[in-house]
């Protein structure tokens, strides 16, 4: 699986990048920092997944990000990485059209699994955590 992370700081994508590279079926194939970027890297490598965070540095924020994306590339999977969970937060990137949202403070180590539930048919997909706040998918 194909996958563009979209962060801010140098060392969240570095640490994710290294996270999920170490998986034999998972390539990361570029990180971005801001919306221009990210489009640029979805149009160039066409990922199969986009890993957003929430807070980019302003003017861009991950909702505006989220809906570029969604415009672009209707059925690209996003998940919403982010240090807030707050559950008002979580269902408005979901109603959005993200596909998970997960904390990176408390779910980093399990981003894998996110983003192989993601691969996973619709139909399929189910919270990794069935307490409706941390691991929250479509």
């Amino acid at each position: 699986m194909r996958i563009l992370i979209v962060d801010d700081s140098p060392l969240v994508q570095s640490a994710l990048s290294r996270l999920l590279t170490a998986q034999d079926d998972l390539e990361v194939v570029g990180c971005a920092t801001d919306r221009l970027g990210a489009l640029a890297l979805i149009e160039r490598h066409e990922p199969d997944l986009v890993v957003l965070d929430v807070a980019l540095t302003p003017p861009d924020r991950g909702y505006d990000v989220l809906r570029s994306i969604r415009a672009l590339r209707p059925g690209l999977p996003v998940i919403m990485l982010s240090n807030f969970g707050w559950t008002a937060m979580r269902r408005a990137f979901l109603d959005a059209g993200a596909q998970a949202y997960f904390d990176k403070a408390l779910e980093f180590g399990r981003a894998v699994q996110w983003i192989r539930a993601q691969a996973q048919p619709s139909a399929e997909r189910s919270t990794l955590d069935g307490d409706g706040e941390a691991g929250t998918a479509r």
